[in-house]
């Protein structure tokens, strides 16, 4: 993971670990597969791999790498599965999670995305591709326009990927632990969005 962006780093991996713990917790998932699948999901970077999308090379990268620790394979294979049906990628595609565990893994993974971290993590994304603009907030965040997000690389501006993505992403929570949790993390950004907006325009 040391070739990765920062806010994709271990560091990301294990939050979404803790959150997904929590919320595995509450709802009564398989705790080791859900805490490996966690700090698994994002082994390989997003330029890593060329043609191949990013949660599927992680997935099969978590399965080897298990495989080769003398973990089961049968949970081993469980494993590469949570992965590939939790990310971001898989829910554009259509493809919905088929057991408990990778929906605790996905709604970790998106709150993470979420909130004071995930504001963070936008931020430091968009710094990580050099991004060239913060971005001009000319929409209202409580009602954001549905910008088309990029699936190869950065948004033109990490303000657009709170229209493109961030906060669409307390609607697709599938536990009920994570839409609660998906609420607070939510006004949280709209928050931000609101004050950023203001300096913008320096009224405030």
């Amino acid at each position: 993971m040391r070739n990765g962006d920062v806010a994709h780093s271990y560091e990301h991996a294990a939050a979404v670990a803790k959150l997904a713990g929590r919320i595995g917790r509450s709802e009564g998932a398989d705790l080791e597969l859900v805490t490996l699948a966690a700090y698994l999901h994002d082994l390989v970077p997003r330029t890593g791999r060329r043609g191949v999308p990013h949660n599927m090379a992680s997935a099969k990268t978590a399965e080897i790498y298990l495989r080769s620790t003398g973990f089961s394979p049968e949970r081993s294979k469980t494993v590469r599965q949570i992965i590939e049906e939790s990310s971001y990628e898989a829910t554009l595609g259509g493809r919905k999670p088929s057991s408990l565990e990778a929906e605790v893994l996905r709604d970790a993974d998106f709150l993470e995305a979420m909130g004071a971290r995930g504001i963070a993590r936008a931020f430091a994304f968009a710094g990580w591709f050099r991004t060239r603009s913060l971005g001009e907030l000319d929409w209202d965040p409580r009602d954001p326009p549905r910008l088309r997000m990029s699936t190869v690389g950065p948004d033109p501006s990490p303000v657009w990927h709170f229209a493109s993505k961030l906060l669409r992403l307390k609607g697709m929570m599938c536990t009920k632990t994570g839409k609660r949790l998906a609420e607070k993390r939510h006004a949280f950004m709209v928050i931000f969005l609101r004050r950023y907006g203001k300096e913008m325009d320096a009224t405030q």
